[in-house]
């Protein structure tokens, strides 16, 4: 009886030892597979992303605009942009544009140190709508920096429409909306006719380089500033050049024309100064009076008067334009820069 009890509990302990590594075992597999399943969950619900690029912040840095080559959003909808997948900032889309850009309006900023790195130039993550699968994976408190109140940034929604941290800058960046041309700047360089004399006095145009550098003082109105210059061989006798340079002032409008054009009529002044070192002076083979009538050709050249006429500009790719001038100053083709 004692040696059957005693093979039953020597039995029941094998099986508890057996038992042990068994369940131990389970248990990690488990862990493992648990493990895992959040990993591949994390992976297959996480939102969309587009990645875009900031060209434009305003100083106080509530005003952005951003590309938007994948057109993945438009007016009216919320944002939220990342750098390395953490959350930065929600904002709300003011305004979308035919040039792929977007002006967007900060309404909250999540985490201080990643905002400070928002510039021009930076590439962002945009995503569109919801962003609480991203809050959620960043429920960490917050650190005193980030609960500093700074009056020059936008820190909540409250911020946004805080008289006290509302300037000029933003406003004149909201004013941008208006324009046709998002840019302030346009730097043009080209080749025209422009018009001259010949040795007869008949009328002649001459070839001439040009540039000019126009800058947008109002939405659609721009003041420009011009310069040329051509040399005249042979003129106003054989052997002797002349060079013409060409100063003009323009006031121009942006009108909006098909094909990603715009039409700029213009009025302006128009100064051409003329240099001739050679005319006049005595090389013993010419008379008195075809001295007098060099001085006259050279001084012939000169003008200073008012001008108009209008300039187009064809979109050929983000930030340069084909341009044409035709004016009663010149007649011209060329290239052009936004920035």
């Amino acid at each position: 009886m004692f040696l059957r009890r005693y093979k039953i509990a020597v039995l029941f302990c094998l099986l508890i030892f057996l038992a042990i590594p068994s369940v131990y075992a389970q248990n990690v597999l488990d862990d493992i597979e648990e493990e895992d399943r959040i990993e591949t969950g994390h992976t297959e619900n996480a939102p969309n992303l587009v990645a875009e690029t900031i060209k434009v912040v305003s100083p106080s840095k509530k005003i952005f605009i951003l590309t938007n080559e994948n057109k993945t959003f438009s007016k009216g909808d919320f944002i939220s942009l990342l750098l390395g997948n953490k959350l930065v900032c929600r904002a709300l889309v003011a305004k979308t544009t035919d040039d792929q850009l977007s002006g967007i309006k900060i309404v909250k900023i999540y985490n201080v140190t990643l905002w400070k790195q928002m510039a021009v130039g930076k590439e962002v993550l945009v995503l569109k709508g919801d962003d609480s699968y991203y809050s959620n994976l960043e429920k960490t408190p917050k650190t005193p920096e980030e609960n500093a109140k700074n009056t020059s940034k936008v820190q909540d929604e409250d911020d946004l429409f805080n008289s006290t941290t509302l300037n000029d800058d933003d406003l004149s960046l909201e004013e941008t909306s208006k324009r046709l041309i998002k840019t302030d700047n346009l730097i043009s360089a080209g080749v025209g006719l422009i018009s001259g004399l010949d040795v007869d006095g008949s009328s002649k145009r001459y070839t001439h380089m040009n540039g000019s550098w126009g800058y947008q003082v109002s939405d659609n109105i721009w003041a420009e500033l011009g310069v040329g210059t051509n040399t005249i061989t042979d003129y106003p006798a054989t052997g002797i050049d002349t060079r013409m340079t060409n100063f003009t002032g323009k006031v121009k409008y942006t009108f909006n024309a098909p094909f990603y054009s715009y039409i700029m009529p213009y009025v302006g002044y128009q100064v051409i100064n003329v240099n001739s070192p050679g005319a006049g002076v005595e090389d013993g083979e010419s008379t008195p009076e075809e001295l007098e009538n060099e001085v006259k050709l050279v001084d012939d050249l000169k003008k200073s008067s008012v001008i108009f006429g209008v300039t187009v500009l064809k979109r050929i790719v983000p930030g340069w334009f084909i341009r044409a001038d035709l004016g009663s100053d010149i007649l011209s083709g060329g290239l052009t820069l936004e920035f």
